[in-house]
């Protein structure tokens, strides 16, 4: 099986988050999106993906149109969703270097290795991630770890009481007999909803 690796960094301390999926669909976007959040423990003012389009449904220089479900995720961690424009890598110049440093750190590393699970993997990409983070740097004092703790944390917003829960959306038709079908099963609901 193919796994997608989704990486996230903060622009300051170059602070890393990875994750294996099995899939680049809605579900594994938002997930990895809670999880960097969670492991960062705080949340950034903004973020800037790349113009995937399962976060942006339309690409444009000035008005980008951001996916529903993904301005739904940003709105309920009160952050701002600004796309890197296309072509245009130094709109994130952070996240370009650490996903070369990834590919040689992570992906190198484990690319002879066998997984059973999505779960083995990511647990091992987690050991290599936390030594990745706090590899000490080759022109400066610290590591990644140390400046994110020190000078990034602090200015993280707080993480809400809740994580984000993925909801799906879906328009159904009541039928005469007062039931919606959801998924093969049949829901009932009130009678003034009957057209």
């Amino acid at each position: 099986l193919t796994a997608y690796i989704f990486v996230g960094v903060l622009s300051y301390s170059l602070y890393a988050y990875v994750e294996a999926f099995f899939s680049m669909n809605m579900e594994s976007w938002i997930t990895a999106h809670v999880h960097m959040y969670k492991y960062f423990g705080g949340v950034t003012r903004m973020l800037v993906p790349d113009n995937l389009r399962t976060g942006v449904d339309k690409s444009d220089w000035y008005t980008p149109k951001i996916n529903k479900t993904y301005h739904e995720m940003a709105e309920h961690y009160d952050t701002a969703v600004i796309p890197a424009r296309v072509k245009k890598p130094k709109d994130k110049p952070g996240a370009e270097g650490t996903v070369g440093n990834i590919t040689t750190w992570i992906t190198a590393a484990l690319r002879n290795q066998k997984f059973f699970t999505l779960q083995e993997l990511n647990k091992e990409i987690r050991i290599r991630l936390d030594a990745f983070n706090k590899k000490p740097f080759q022109k400066k004092e610290g590591s990644r770890y140390s400046v994110y703790v020190t000078d990034e944390k602090p200015f993280l917003a707080p993480l809400p009481a809740n994580p984000y829960e993925l909801a799906q959306w879906k328009k159904a038709t009541v039928q005469f007999n007062y039931h919606i079908s959801v998924e093969k099963m049949q829901y009932s609901i009130p009678y003034e909803y009957q057209i």
